[in-house]
């Protein structure tokens, strides 16, 4: 049980099994048209980690109800989150970076990313007041360029994570993950290989870096997200927690 568990896990949410609430919810169907010029995204998850077992109730009383309980219960069930304490999760407070930096190095073993722990001071002068496994994370996954600082010396751990940090945090991690056989389907081997051609989805990346711009259109290629609205993927505003719990 514990081997099939791992293996879904594995497959699942290191390879993209992640939906497109992630980043906000998905917008009623056809919201976005034509999607650009190709209707369809390429590259969705061909397996899931948030089914069954996974789904059971992990005991937060501010999430039952909400159409990502099942993603939240799901954080619990693999040890991503402890929530906010043993029955709360905070589903509508802002992603903090060092929130961030801890669920995706939880993650990240499973998705056959290593990290060193710990991984030595990376030169981020203000994580001192955060805890001993958040700088690991912090540090482990800025060795490995998944989670820079905003600085060569400031990390920000208190700022909130915004729609377009998250596509490029979200964009280093599957390109550094390991994925099963056959999680993107028969065309590529890996997300590496997810090539984005609806380069006309979105209205409001005109002004974002271009690696975030292409960021987003490589996770959006790949299913993980269809931003907020018609042709709006909201780049400069924050990543709830019941978002994040989407993956």
């Amino acid at each position: 049980m514990a081997q099939s568990l791992r293996k879904a896990w594995l497959a699942g949410l290191a390879v993209l099994g992640l939906v497109a609430g992630l980043l906000g919810a998905a917008p009623p169907e056809g919201a976005l048209g034509a999607h650009g010029d190709d209707p369809d995204v390429d590259f969705e998850a061909v397996y899931q980690a948030c089914t069954g077992a996974a789904t059971a109730a992990a005991g937060f009383e501010d999430t039952v109800g909400l159409n990502t309980e099942d993603q939240i219960n799901c954080l619990g069930h693999y040890g991503i989150t402890q929530g906010r304490t043993a029955t709360t999760f905070a589903p509508r407070e802002s992603v903090l970076r060092w929130q961030m930096a801890l669920f995706m190095a939880r993650a990240a073993s499973a998705a056959g990313i290593v990290l060193e722990n710990p991984a030595g001071d990376q030169g981020f002068a203000d994580i001192g007041a955060v805890s001993e496994e958040a700088r690991n994370a912090i540090n482990g996954l800025a060795k490995v360029g998944i989670m820079p600082g905003v600085s060569s010396t400031q990390f920000s751990p208190n700022s909130s994570v915004t729609r377009g940090s998250m596509a490029n945090i979200l964009d280093a991690f599957l390109s550094n993950a390991r994925p099963g056989a056959g999680a993107f389907g028969e065309e590529v081997d890996s997300y590496g290989d997810v090539k984005a051609d609806n380069t006309s989805v979105f209205t409001d990346l005109n002004t974002v870096p271009l690696v975030t711009y292409n960021a987003v259109y490589r996770i959006y290629e790949a299913g993980v997200t269809q931003g907020i609205g018609d042709h709006i993927y909201g780049p400069e505003r924050n990543v709830t927690r019941a978002q994040m719990a989407a993956f």
